[in-house]
């Protein structure tokens, strides 16, 4: 029988990340700016962190970080919009609360998504 390997550093730094993301839709869904806020910033600030201490920066990690960022950010978006248009009574605009939701909820998971690539992403060989 093979010996159990010790969790990474990536593994047990996800943890901590989507309970900060989920607590940042919380946040927001609950109209509480500055805790959504604060998560957010929270989550933002992991990954650089986690980045500056353990591992080297390579050319074109943060602008690939920037371009998951906004990969992630449009995916509330698009999903509150096709949930909206699904909806009957909704087309023509008819459903704004849920528009609002997805553009509030997309800073978080664009964040989230950046973090997610910071902290698995490997470098290009």
């Amino acid at each position: 029988m093979r010996p159990r390997e010790p969790l990474s550093l990536n593994a047990l730094l996800l943890v901590p990340a989507l309970a900060l993301a989920a607590l940042a839709c919380v946040a927001v869904s609950a109209r509480q700016g500055p805790l959504a806020t604060a998560a957010t910033l929270t989550l933002l600030l992991l990954p650089i962190v986690f980045r500056l201490w353990t591992r080297t920066w390579y050319r074109g990690l943060v602008l690939r970080g920037v371009g998951v960022f906004l990969m992630g950010m449009h995916v509330p978006l698009l999903l509150a919009g096709v949930l909206a248009y699904g909806r009957i009574g909704c087309s023509g605009g008819g459903c704004p609360k849920l528009y609002l939701l997805g553009v509030l909820v997309s800073p978080v998971a664009g964040v989230l998504a950046s973090v997610i690539y910071w902290l698995v992403g490997r470098p290009p060989v």
